[in-house]
């Protein structure tokens, strides 16, 4: 025992050098430790603030489209549309009804760019797209009789969406 003592004695600073070097190595473990909780709570926080700005997007468009100005402009569509007699370019109508496609087109653009989510895009609009498809197709073309060529940039897209998506949601009698 006397040996082993008369070692660490003589060696001192050679134990002050483990002990250190295991300090080190413990500050090291620690600090990549920190950084990557850090870096996860981080993450973490980013993506909820962009769900969070996500959801807030969405229900302003929402608000936008369900407002009475926006559907006023789909109900003048879908009548201009069954009577086969659309507003002229300058009519009253014709600004409603562009109105009420622009909101579509914006949230389109939000989905395009994932400022929405599709899923509650889907859920809560693809019904009332998948309706108004054949009236917008044939307001188009009527926009371009009227010369008209500012497309909207991802309106149609959108609503091809909306006919391919299979809902899920009750239906009638279950």
């Amino acid at each position: 025992m006397v040996a082993a003592e008369g070692f660490w004695t003589a060696n001192k600073d050679l134990l002050a050098l483990i002990v250190s070097l295991a300090a080190l190595l413990f500050s090291i473990v620690a600090t990549s430790q920190n950084i990557r909780a850090t870096r996860k709570i981080a993450e973490d926080a980013a993506d909820n603030a962009a769900a969070m700005a996500r959801t807030a997007t969405y229900q302003r468009i929402h608000e936008l489209l369900v407002d009475s100005k926006a559907a006023a402009g789909r109900r003048h569509l879908f009548q201009a549309a069954a009577a086969n007699n659309f507003p002229r370019l300058g009519d009253p109508g014709w600004d409603e009804i562009n109105y009420s496609l622009a909101l579509y087109d914006t949230m389109a653009g939000y989905l395009a760019r994932g400022q929405v989510d599709k899923a509650v895009v889907m859920d809560a609009w693809h019904h009332p797209l998948a309706n108004i498809a054949a009236p917008v197709r044939a307001f188009m073309a009527h926009r371009r009789g009227e010369n008209v060529r500012q497309p909207w940039a991802h309106l149609m897209e959108l609503l091809a969406a909306a006919e391919r998506h299979r809902c899920t949601c009750p239906t009638i009698g279950d």
